[in-house]
């Protein structure tokens, strides 16, 4: 297949295959109006996929040339890469958009015309999902260009269809150039919504759930469980003997311990399980689906676990004493701070005289 970079013009093949120069002028004009558009339209979107997408539809009615409009983005991980967003008539002449991501690795803008039937495909073909039905490709030459990311080890592109093979050549890149800018706008905007939403989430010591949002989803389970029957438990737990760490190494090294522990117990739980901090030292597991015996079960696993298994951080081992409540979403449990109250009793029953203790290998602990 041939392939031919941006910087020199395309050469015409075959009949009605290039078109007027007056018909490159009304492209560019459409296609400014449209970035005009798209950009009037941007802020009444919240997803940045849905961004794209508006701009990927706002970009495709300006031009009746352009076939399809592929925006993806690879981590290297695998051979074929899903579209994040594909849009235009050209959709349909293929049942799978994956490309190759060998298509992620140029640096720059660059052009691809399509095969001729039967000739041997390149491995990075931006035509791969015409592969298997090239006699009913109606695009003619394609183009793809690299999406920033600030993720080092993401890599984003866009590629245009068009259904002439000097399309890309008469237009210039000035106008996709704009429109790849925009898109890059959106995706990091979207990252960035993404990230302050999860810092709302989260507990920013510990990576779990905080109080507010281990509150909502214990309250969406309960819901859950009224509506369909399915049992319902969860755990409360606490470090008993914790606050001799604060006082002989100071907080931050009890914080490096605590968000250490944090990220072990949950690796102990199962995947749809979920996990937040109450308070300082106590943690609040909603186990969906589970009855008592199987809540029970992972109560004694998470003892267990820390009974034997210290605590690493850098060169201190500390060993954790973990007292482990269960309480059961039943009928005679009279809302959230009902069921809070049973797994705290149960807690508080099951605190183990043994106390945290350091082990300490090598260095100071702060």
């Amino acid at each position: 297949m041939a392939f031919s970079f941006f910087r020199p013009r395309l050469l015409t093949v075959g009949p009605n295959s290039a078109l007027p120069e007056s018909d490159h002028a009304k492209e560019r004009a459409a296609l400014l109006h449209a970035l005009h558009s798209v950009l009037g339209a941007l802020p009444q979107s919240n997803s940045g996929r849905e961004n794209i997408r508006l701009l990927c539809e706002e970009i495709l009615g300006a031009s009746a040339h352009l076939r399809l409009i592929w925006v993806g983005f690879s981590d290297g991980a695998t051979e074929l890469v899903k579209p994040y967003t594909a849009s235009g008539e050209a959709f349909t002449e293929s049942g799978d958009w994956r490309l190759p991501s060998g298509c992620f690795h140029a640096a720059g803008s660059y052009t691809q015309i399509v095969p001729t039937e039967g000739a041997d495909e390149q491995p990075a073909s931006l035509f791969a999902p015409w592969k298997s039905t090239l006699p009913s490709c109606s695009s003619r030459c394609a183009m793809a260009l690299p999406l920033r990311s600030e993720n080092q080890g993401l890599q984003g592109m866009i590629v245009f269809y068009a259904d002439s093979i000097d399309y890309f050549s008469g237009i210039g890149l000035a106008s996709f150039q704009a429109f790849c800018n925009v898109a890059e706008i959106i995706w990091k905007q979207s990252n960035v919504m993404n990230l302050l939403a999860q810092t709302a989430r989260e507990d920013p010591l510990t990576g779990l759930l905080n109080r507010r949002n281990i509150m909502l989803a214990l309250e969406k389970e309960m819901e859950k469980a009224d509506q369909t029957g399915s049992p319902l438990c969860i755990l409360m737990g606490r470090i008993e003997g914790f606050s001799k760490l604060n006082a002989l190494y100071g907080a931050q090294a009890a914080d490096a311990i605590l968000a250490a522990f944090s990220r072990e117990a949950v690796e102990q739980l199962r995947s749809g399980d979920r996990c937040g901090r109450w308070t300082g030292t106590e943690f609040v597991y909603v186990l969906p689906d589970t009855d008592a015996a199987q809540a029970e079960h992972l109560a004694g696993k998470l003892r267990e676990y820390f009974q034997f298994n210290p605590v690493n951080v850098k060169s201190w081992s500390v060993r954790m004493s973990f007292a482990v409540g269960v309480a059961s979403y039943t009928k005679f449990i009279i809302g959230m701070d009902d069921l809070i109250l049973h797994a705290n009793q149960s807690m508080l029953s099951d605190t183990d005289e043994s106390q945290t203790t350091i082990f300490q290998e090598h260095g100071p602990l702060g």
